[in-house]
């Protein structure tokens, strides 16, 4: 079944599943990573989030209907399937659920935490109408080729006992197993083979076995079989997301970085499940706020470098006993220059000159800008489909700041009905929000 961001349905198995379907939500849930720091979490992040047990990603309600929050993205468990799309695509007539889908991956391109190694010349000649699926081809078909083009070798330690000095001995296990047992003429030696059967091949074999007993699709299923295939002679073990950071890459090796990154997506958060080898249950939901923030401030840095954009930039409102309280977070950040702060909201215009824009935030935005000594803040909210925004600036009077402050509302349109258009269409929204990016 598929939904939107804040809407509901009855629920796609019988009412009787709701409750397990609850509790395998509850352990994603609280074996998840979070994509901010909970001990800085300001804004619309609730701290207390994570002390819950209670899953935050659907609301149940007493008749069977599922209710999504907002959290975008896919959940498998025994076979049912929900998928959740942003509500900005609420009101697009068309449905066209596989554009939703290469748009929500061109998103997570440019964000820094969740680096998908999306092209859409790759994506454009196949048409999915399964968000897991497409998620599974994006892995298999990077994979398939980086791994058949480019066997990836590397040093792997071996701790062995040979006849002859090999490498550096290994005097603990040389002493504990052959001098006391009168086996002295054996060694046991460390040494570092240049081997195709290396970690990084075994995370990549263990993921691409995981995700085969998810995928109903043939074409996946295919590219996933000859992966194995070519790396039949890697070992089989199990792996975990901790392991990702064990392998060291050379930049060289970008597309391995890029398949490194989405093992350990995978293998973290719960994406597959690590409880049961055998399981096809899958979860793929991100917080749609994070995701757009994320994406504005990576498309930003990407290109308009030479701005030096910086990211949830940190400092405090107030001291107390020498003791910094209040913490506050900006989303985007140019020194002395311009705060940006991206609100993923639906600007009510029924609110006459206040123009949608909450009293709270503007009360937040005037802190940022005092706090920051910069006059210059830029609201930011996503464009949605067949709404009628409109552009606004407050000037808030302010003796403590050499000028007044400048408050500029806008909305910014981050949909595309050509996705390789994408980048061009973007840079020229992005130079119409505020001058200093023309």
């Amino acid at each position: 079944m598929r939904l939107f961001e804040w809407k509901s349905d009855f629920f796609p198995g019988s009412p009787s599943r709701i409750t397990e379907f609850v509790n395998y939500l509850s352990g994603v849930w609280q074996n998840r990573n979070r994509f901010v720091d909970l001990n800085d979490e300001v804004g619309d992040f609730d701290p207390k989030e994570d002390t819950l047990r209670k899953q935050q990603f659907f609301d149940f309600s007493i008749d069977g209907k599922i209710s999504a929050r907002n959290y975008v993205g896919v959940v498998q468990y025994d076979g049912i399937r929900i998928e959740v799309y942003p509500k900005i695509f609420a009101n697009d007539d068309s449905q066209n659920t596989g554009l939703w889908q290469l748009q929500m991956l061109y998103w997570l391109s440019y964000c820094r935490k969740i680096k998908f190694p999306y092209s859409s010349a790759d994506l454009s000649t196949i048409k999915f109408d399964d968000f897991l699926e497409l998620l599974i081809y994006v892995f298999a078909n990077l994979t398939e080729e980086t791994v058949s083009k480019q066997p990836f070798q590397d040093y792997q330690v071996l701790v062995e006992q040979t006849s002859f000095l090999r490498g550096r001995i290994s005097f603990d296990d040389y002493t504990r197993h052959n001098l006391i047992s009168g086996n002295w003429q054996n060694f046991f030696c460390s040494h570092q083979p240049y081997v195709y059967d290396n970690l990084f091949n075994r995370i990549v074999k263990f993921v691409t076995k995981r995700l085969l007993l998810i995928s109903n699709n043939s074409l996946n299923q295919e590219a996933l079989s000859r992966i194995l295939f070519i790396l039949s002679d890697v070992t089989e073990v199990d792996c975990f997301a901790s392991d990702c950071d064990k392998v060291s890459l050379n930049p060289l090796f970008s597309d391995h970085q890029s398949i490194l990154n989405l093992c350990k997506l995978y293998l973290s958060n719960q994406v597959v499940d690590m409880e049961n080898q055998e399981s096809t249950n899958f979860c793929f939901l991100l917080p749609m706020e994070y995701v757009f923030e994320d994406f504005i401030y990576g498309f930003l840095s990407d290109k308009l470098p030479a701005l030096n954009f910086r990211s949830q930039s940190m400092e405090y409102l107030a001291l107390r006993n020498d003791s910094s309280l209040f913490q506050i977070r900006n989303d985007i950040y140019l020194p002395g220059k311009l705060i940006i702060d991206t609100k993923y909201k639906i600007r009510s215009m029924t609110d006459g000159p206040k123009a949608g824009v909450s009293q709270v935030d503007l009360y937040q935005m005037i802190s940022y800008a005092i706090r920051r000594n910069c006059n210059d803040v830029l609201l930011l909210y996503p464009h949605f489909e067949n709404s009628k925004e409109t552009s606004a600036t407050f000037h808030v009077p302010s003796q403590m700041l050499s000028s007044h402050i400048t408050i500029e509302v806008r909305n910014i349109d981050i949909t595309f009905q050509i996705l390789s258009e994408a980048d061009r269409v973007m840079i020229e929204r992005v130079r119409g929000l505020h001058p200093l990016f023309a």
